[in-house]
């Protein structure tokens, strides 16, 4: 047992660092399946939840394979200025290929710079019209790397019928 507990703490405090090189978590991918509209052009559309991958990479962006490692992703919101408001977040233990992969909750819309309502609508023979309010956020992850990749919080969205 001890053997197994001194293990386990081996491999949980190599964090980020593998053999002297500092490791830097970044989101891979990220999507939203949630039955909501997707019709804000500004990136991936997001209500309450997000799928995502998480990765490991080295100084240079090549790809780390390290097993056991802990990371955190948050997803916050734009504000005023530098002003970020936190809306989610999720950690996890990367596994044997190096990944981690989860669902990040997110919370309603906190910042006070809300977008819409905008008026968009399904391009078919017979349109469904819509009211978005959104806000644009990104994603950061515990290694303070500069790739955030964004997408569009989704606030309300209200069906307006098939006339605009």
């Amino acid at each position: 047992m001890k053997r197994l507990a001194a293990a386990l703490l081996g491999i949980c405090s190599l964090g980020a660092h593998a053999h002297g090189t500092t490791i830097y978590p970044q989101v891979t991918s990220f999507q939203s399946r949630e039955r909501i509209t997707h019709l804000i052009p500004e990136g991936a559309n997001a209500a309450r939840e997000l799928d995502l991958t998480v990765g490991l990479f080295d100084q240079d962006g090549n790809v780390v394979i390290q097993p056991g490692t802990f990371v955190e992703v948050t997803a916050v919101e734009f504000g005023d200025g530098e002003q970020r408001y936190p809306v989610g977040s999720i950690s996890g233990v990367t596994d044997a290929n190096g990944q981690f992969t989860g669902r990040l909750a997110l919370s309603a819309c906190r910042t006070p710079k809300v977008m819409g309502p905008v008026r968009v609508h399904r391009t078919s023979s017979k349109p469904e019209y819509w009211d978005v309010t959104y806000v644009r956020a990104l994603l950061k992850t515990d290694g303070g790397n500069e790739h955030q990749p964004s997408f569009v919080h989704i606030c309300k969205e209200t069906y307006r019928g098939n006339r605009p």
